[in-house]
């Protein structure tokens, strides 16, 4: 079977893996959030948006200037699709899944930020993802500067001074080292970030088997990463994939540092020992 082939039907996924421009990234979340629920039709998320698109077209095209587009954007996707976060959503698979955020209402700052973008971006308003450190955030320059745009807190609008003060104050981390992580970033950067979120999730529950396929995809977006394919080897045995765990780990001892020698061998004794009990 080829590392490709769980993900076969995932045309959009597929393409970032080839890294062709222009993906869907709605459709590519949609083909993420199918991982924890199988049986998940994408259209009618699909349908929301284009609903939504609908609604908003006349009022934006007669706003007159960029911030009052982006003031009924916001109003909107706040007051009608009720977007927002809360702390709970960082314990929940479901704050990752882009049709469960567009039915409820609630999710990540990486989610909910992507039903802002892809109604923005039909719209014909700009709104480009920023992976700012710790908090997703979109961005729209216009004439006066560039704004930002805090969808976890219900939309929230910052100038660039005040994004960095924000961010500054909830991380602790220098504003020089601040202003370089507030450019736009690519579809793949934003899908590989919606990823390692829900890796961390599913490792912190000891969801392995959810882990791996999380996993899986980021190894197929990083194939030359030694850290993606080590930890696709411990989390493969840690779901029980322990012929799979030996294969790994046996490729990635040819390569690993003498720091994570002794330890992968471990991992590579575990999986020989259970190897002959699955059978």
């Amino acid at each position: 079977m080829s590392a490709v082939h769980p993900f076969q039907h995932d045309i959009q996924f597929l393409r970032l893996v080839r890294r062709e421009s222009d993906v869907d990234l709605v459709v590519a979340a949609l083909e993420i959030a199918r991982d924890g629920q199988p049986d998940l039709e994408f259209e009618p998320t699909l349908r929301t948006l284009r609903n939504t698109v609908a609604h908003l077209t006349r009022p934006v095209a007669m706003a007159g200037a960029d911030i009052s587009e982006l003031n009924l954007l916001v109003r909107y996707l706040s007051d009608e699709l009720h977007l927002h976060g809360s702390h709970d959503c960082y314990e929940l698979a479901e704050s990752s899944y882009l049709n469960r955020v567009v039915e409820t209402g609630r999710g990540l700052p990486i989610t909910l930020s992507i039903v802002y973008m892809a109604v923005a971006n039909e719209l014909g308003i700009p709104l480009c993802g920023v992976a700012a450190p710790s908090h997703f955030l979109t961005r729209l320059q216009t004439d006066s500067g560039a704004v930002y745009v805090d969808a976890f807190r219900g939309g929230h609008l910052m100038d660039e001074i005040e994004c960095v003060e924000w961010l500054h104050e909830i991380t602790e981390i220098p504003v020089t080292e601040i202003y370089p992580a507030l450019k736009p970033v690519s579809e793949r950067t934003i899908v590989v970030r919606m990823l390692k979120n829900l890796k961390a999730l599913f490792g912190s529950r000891d969801e392995w088997t959810s882990a791996r396929k999380v996993q899986q995809r980021l190894l197929l977006l990083n194939p030359s990463s030694y850290r993606e394919r080590r930890d696709l080897a411990i989390i493969s045995l840690r779901a029980g994939r322990f012929g799979e765990a030996i294969d790994l780990l046996e490729n990635c001892l040819k390569v690993c540092g003498p720091e994570e020698r002794l330890q992968l061998k471990q991992y590579l004794s575990t999986a020989r020992a259970q190897l002959p009990l699955c059978n």
